[in-house]
């Protein structure tokens, strides 16, 4: 597994969120079983330049540096399966992107886009669309002003 800050900035990235607070005990699990499917990930044959980390209480993400080889259909498609089996073993959702995550610097909550306008314009919220690494570091956390009309 390559490490996070040796990947270039154009790197693939899937952020996903879980509907609930992951435990100490499920984020442990979560690091335990994903080397093992990073190590074998592989686009027709060709294993892929992976790399992928448990973020904070809610967060997994999964990066591809496709300088080596592109992610393809078959391999994006064992990337959910993989994240599905993580689903049903631990009982949550990383797919439900109705509920966004803010963080007003005391706590993190979730909340629905049509709420955002009632939240503090400097709370920020995780941008979970972010597609390369390059993304992820300048826009995964947006303030909630970016995201309303003012």
């Amino acid at each position: 597994m390559i490490p996070f800050d040796q990947l270039p900035d154009n790197a693939r990235l899937w952020s996903y969120q879980a509907d609930r607070k992951l435990t100490a005990t499920e984020k442990a699990w979560i690091e335990e079983v994903l080397p093992p499917f990073l190590t074998e990930w592989a686009a027709h044959g060709a294993k892929l330049n992976a790399y992928g980390a448990v973020l904070g209480d809610y967060h997994l993400i999964l990066v591809v540096n496709e300088d080596q080889a592109n992610a393809s259909g078959c391999s994006i498609d064992s990337s959910v399966r993989f994240i599905k089996h993580l689903e049903k073993e631990l009982g949550l959702s990383f797919f439900n992107r109705l509920k966004m995550l803010v963080d007003n610097g005391e706590q993190e909550f979730f909340t629905s886009y049509a709420e955002l306008d009632k939240l503090d314009r400097d709370a920020m919220v995780y941008n979970n669309m972010v597609m390369t690494v390059g993304e992820w570091k300048h826009s995964w956390k947006v303030p909630v002003s970016d995201l309303v009309n003012n």
